[in-house]
This record gives C-alpha cells, structure tokens and sequence, in this order.
C-alpha cells in the first residue's frame, strides 16, 4: 500500500508542478493536466478508502453550486451547448481537492512554490525582454503592437497568467525568507516590484487593473513586520504607474484609447461607443428577456445575434457578439439568471469572508494573496474573460484552493 501511494503522490507533485508550465505551452495541455490530476486523486482517495472531501463544508458548497449547473441545463436555449460546460464542473471541485491534498504533504509544500516563483520570474523577465526587443526570448511577436505575446503567442492573455501566479509567489517568499534577514526582505521587495511592472508591460488594461488592487491590498492588509512603511511602498506603486505610462509610448497608447474619449465626450457617451458596451447592453437585455434562469450557460453567442438586441444607440451594436459578454456580472446574470447567479455569488462570496476572517487572525501571506486573487475576479464593471472556460478557469481554481487550504482546520 505504502508503494502504490507513494507513486501515486510523485505522480501528482509532478503534474501539479507541471500545471503552469501546461498554461504556457496551450489551454488543452493544461486541461489534460488538470484531468489527470482529478484521476489520480479519486485513485488515492478509493484505494486508501478515504473520502473526508466529502463531508468537507466547502465541498458541499461547491456541490450547490454545481447543482445549480444542473438546474441551468433544463432552462437552457441550446441544451447541448450548455452540456459539456455544467456537467463536466464538477471536474474543478475536485481539482480543488487535489490541489489541498498534495498542498497538505510538506515534503513537497516548498518544492512547489519555489518552482511557481521561479516559473513566474522566467516568465515577467521575457515580458520585459519583448518589451525592449520586439519578440520574446523564443522568437514570438505579437500581432497587436500595443500587447505583449510572450510564451503564449497569439494568446494574448500573459498577464493574466502573471497575476495569478506572481501574488501567491511573493506571498510564499515573505512567509518562507523575508524573516532571514534584511537582505531577503529588500530583494522581496524588488521582486515585488519586477513582477508588478512586468504586469504593466503587458498593455493588457483590465489585469493591469486588478494587479494594482492586488498590490495596493497586498501591502495595506499585509504582516506590518514585513511591510513596516507602508507609505513608501503605496508612493512606489504611484511612481511605477506614472513611470511606465509616461516613458512608454506602447502603454501611453494603450490607455489613450480609453482617456481620451472620455476627455472630449465624458464617461457615459465614450463608453457607450466601445465594444464592452455592446457587450453589456445586450447582456443586460437577455437577463431582463430570461431574468430567472438566464439563456443557458455558453448560450450568450447564439442568442446575442438576434435581431431585438440591436440598437443603435451603441456604436459598436453591429460588434455584441462574442462567446460571452466580458464581464463576470453580465456573464453570470445573461447566462444563469438571478437565481442562477446568487447561487453562484453567495457560495463564493460566503467562502471569501470566511477566508478572510481567518486571514485576520492567522496572517499568511499566500493566504492573503489567494483571497485577493480570487476578490479581483469579481471586481465590479471592468471587463472579464469567461469565468468557465478552462485557461482561466485553471487558474482561478488554483488560487481558490489555496484559499481552502488556508482554511485549514475550519474546512472541516
């Protein structure tokens, strides 16, 4: 028995070292990753005839949530395009599992952020390497000039795999080495400061948003021992942005695009003249067509076509379209009605306060990183990327079940 397991564990350490390095390479090697990671654990648990997860209080609230899939299924427009997408959630719930059983094995706890942060370091020095160069350490440019592509390539969305990655890292530094000495705690304090402007250099607008309520939070909630000036440090986040918008003309222009309509126009009428605003116009118009149970999960593209949601009033009405609405509330609300969409909330939201308060007492960093990471995704108004599609989602789940692993004893 002690054999089997103990493959069984190197198994899993490996894939869930593997797991950001898969992120890199494709959305479909991630998800084989994360599938494979799910079968191993539901081997481990039915050889050792141990199913604890089960009765786990946090379990059953994703298990609501997931049930409240099933239910979207029977309102949905397009059963089949709703199908595979709700059935198959259940498949995080357990990668959360896993992720807190191979996280409870400390022989392996350190081995694993220590790659993560030097994965993420590799990843914010080629950021800024294609920055200065043009292209990226392999060779890749990007076909937008105002992005970076980075490992990813044609996907431009580098930066949101820096800010899942780079906060539990620098949480995991300041809990492992900042107490050594001063020398530690002021090369975490350039590192923070590297991957945050790595961050910046991406162009990408809405994580570059997030990533500075992260930082902001990060430093306002963290230990006062390892941020004892915290003055300083939310003056350097101001220099930093100030910095990077003024001696780069890419990022100059990327947030141009935004300021300046809104200069000559004011907010409501520049905003009314983009594309998001399409987005949520229509969005907002499915929910109030379908207010209960929305028009099925993965069903904004089809629906969103039809000819009653055009109005020209919106610039970009012609441009509604998309796989989802690019913001989580719209998403949620478009696709999962209120009904839906409380149930989804409230379980998260439920699990966050809890994760908080025991935040509050406890003080991990890696903790705090988590619960910011996964707050930021429900920030209010700023664009999103689909909260169930698998890159992101991998990512998302990842840092949740930190959070869960935080909980320790309390999510028993």
């Amino acid at each position: 028995m002690k054999k089997v397991n103990f493959y069984l564990d190197k198994i899993s350490l490996f894939l869930i070292i593997l797991l950001p390095i898969g992120l890199l390479i494709s959305s479909g090697v991630s998800e084989i990753i994360v599938i494979l990671m799910t079968i191993i654990f539901l081997i481990t648990s039915t050889y050792n005839k141990d199913f604890y997860w089960l009765k786990n209080k946090y379990f059953l609230l994703l298990l609501i949530i997931w049930i409240s899939l099933l239910l979207n299924l029977l309102f949905s427009e397009n059963f089949f395009l709703s199908f595979p997408r709700n059935i198959f959630f259940f498949k995080n719930i357990l990668f959360v599992f896993a992720i807190i059983s191979i996280l409870n094995n400390k022989k392996y706890f350190n081995l694993i952020f220590i790659i993560y942060l030097i994965i993420t370091s590799i990843v914010a020095f080629d950021i800024c390497f294609e920055n200065f160069n043009g292209k990226s350490i392999l060779g890749f440019k990007s076909y937008d000039p105002s992005r970076i592509a980075s490992f990813l390539n044609k996907e431009l969305k580098i930066g949101h795999f820096i800010l899942g990655f780079s906060f539990i890292s620098i949480g995991y530094y300041f809990e492992k080495y900042s107490i050594k000495s001063l020398n530690y705690k002021i090369f975490g304090y350039l590192l923070i400061i590297f991957l945050f402007i790595a961050l910046l250099l991406t162009g990408e607008r809405t994580n570059t948003l997030k990533g500075i309520f992260i930082f902001l939070a990060f430093i306002a909630f963290s230990k006062n021992q390892i941020f004892k000036h915290k003055k300083i440090f939310f003056t350097s986040v101001a220099v930093i942005l100030i910095g990077t918008y003024f001696f780069s003309e890419r990022i100059k222009y990327r947030f141009n695009v935004i300021l300046e309509p809104i200069e000559n126009k004011g907010i409501v009428e520049a905003f009314k003249e983009t594309q998001h605003a399409a987005h949520y116009y229509t969005a907002a118009k499915i929910l109030q067509k379908y207010p209960f149970f929305g028009v099925g999960n993965k069903n904004f593209r089809d629906e969103c076509a039809k000819d009653e949601y055009y109005n020209n009033s919106y610039k970009r009405i012609a441009e509604r379209c998309a796989t989802h609405p690019h913001q989580i509330y719209f998403e949620l609300l478009s696709e999962h009605g209120l009904i839906g969409s409380f149930i989804i909330i409230s379980a998260i939201f439920f699990i966050l306060i809890k994760s908080t308060k025991i935040y509050l007492r406890k003080k991990n960093l890696i903790h705090l990183s988590s619960i910011l990471f996964v707050t930021a995704q429900f920030l209010p108004i700023i664009p999103s990327g689909s909260f169930f599609t698998s890159w992101g989602s991998t990512i998302f789940w990842l840092n949740f079940s930190i959070l869960l692993f935080y909980n320790g004893e309390d999510a028993k």
